[in-house]
């Protein structure tokens, strides 16, 4: 079974998963994120991921399309080792463009991802007030 979602988002903050449980065989899903803006920084931090290694992954693109740079692929499992997120990153060009694939073997747990417009770095640590998307103390 082939499955085919598109998801475009343009809240200053929100949250992508691929859903409850574990993710569907065959699955190809798609999210935009859109600040709106052009040379906006959007930030994301992975809080869970857990794909079929090697086989299920989730590729990143600074822009709107496959065509915009490649931030990362991921594939396999990260662990939190007690932190909030395991990884934050960033793209720059006020959009997103995020793919998830999963083969028809093998599912496991997924992914959830916290993104934020025009934010500040793991947002200041809790130390000092976000202006201009730079930390000030």
């Amino acid at each position: 079974m082939f499955f085919s979602s598109i998801f475009r988002l343009n809240s200053d903050t929100g949250f992508i998963t691929d859903g409850f449980g574990n993710y569907s065989s065959d699955l190809q899903c798609t999210w935009l994120i859109d600040s709106g803006k052009d040379n906006v920084p959007i930030r994301m931090s992975l809080d869970h991921f857990q794909t079929e290694c090697i086989w299920d992954h989730l590729y990143v693109f600074d822009g709107d399309s496959v065509f915009a740079p490649l931030i990362g692929a991921f594939s396999g499992s990260f662990s939190d080792l007690g932190s909030k997120s395991i990884t934050e990153f960033e793209t720059k060009s006020g959009k997103t463009y995020l793919y998830f694939y999963s083969d028809a073997a093998y599912n496991m747990t997924g992914f959830n991802i916290s993104y934020s417009i025009n934010s500040c770095p793991k947002n200041c640590s809790n130390h000092g007030v976000c202006v201009g998307n730079r930390c000030t103390c």
